[in-house]
């Protein structure tokens, strides 16, 4: 019978060394192959690929990197499996911290990584620690938009129309009868263009914006598209 080494040796390498993940010879052989990557986008449409760079910094700092680490330290402190090879000492005690090169790494590998389906050990791997979940503002990008800044204030052009937009979509509705619940008086009439977008707005556009694990058919996400984004700057 032979191991994982050998497995891997025979087929060339299902994965880099450096990331050394164990996988079971039904992932390699047998049956039609397809990547992680294309399984996972379809089968997981409320996942995106956790990736090194991800809201624009190279380390692990962002919090579901964090999360995915600890994750993965904590499922196997007390056993002999490592997949990925990166515990060369079991933890004692697992406490928070940026997500390692090497952990990323072993993540950015196995995405092209081939397998059978999703009866996969690999792709099992992948789904649990190197994906996130959707946040409402991936969505509004992936329709060519994008959330505009929260900023320090409402007084820029973009938030000024967004703002505009809200009040007349809301127009003559009792306070507090709006669709997010902000209004103090009744807005009738000529909607002013140029009041400023207030904090209460701005905020709920930022909160809305940040909900995960959503489809396009959730009102968060139609909300945000339409009265908190602006078509993608080139």
């Amino acid at each position: 019978m032979l191991g994982n080494k050998a497995i891997l040796g025979l087929v060339g390498g299902v994965i880099t060394a450096s990331v050394g993940v164990a996988v079971k010879a039904g992932d390699i052989f047998g049956g039609n192959h397809e990547t992680i990557r294309i399984l996972l986008l379809t089968h997981q449409p409320k996942k995106r690929l956790l990736l090194k760079g991800y809201k624009g910094v190279q380390d692990g700092s962002p919090q579901e990197w964090k999360d995915a680490w600890k994750q993965y330290r904590v499922d196997y402190q007390n056993v002999e499996d490592d997949p990925f090879g990166l515990l060369k000492t079991k933890p004692v005690s697992v406490a928070e911290e940026n997500a390692t090169d090497g952990f990323m790494s072993a993540c950015s590998s196995i995405f092209d990584e081939k397998v059978s389906g999703i009866k996969s050990e690999m792709y099992k791997l992948a789904d649990k620690y190197c994906t996130r979940f959707a946040s409402v503002s991936d969505l509004v990008w992936e329709s060519n938009y994008q959330v505009l800044q929260k900023g320090s204030d409402g007084n820029s052009q973009d938030w000024k129309n967004l703002w505009k937009k809200y009040r007349e979509d809301n127009r003559d509705r009792e306070p507090k009868q709006d669709e997010w619940k902000l209004s103090n008086e009744k807005w009738t009439g000529a909607i002013d263009a140029n009041a400023e977008a207030p904090n209460e707005f701005r905020t709920k556009c930022e909160q809305e914006s940040q909900i995960k694990n959503v489809d396009k058919n959730n009102s968060s996400y139609l909300m945000v598209l339409k009265y908190c984004s602006i078509s993608q700057q080139k």
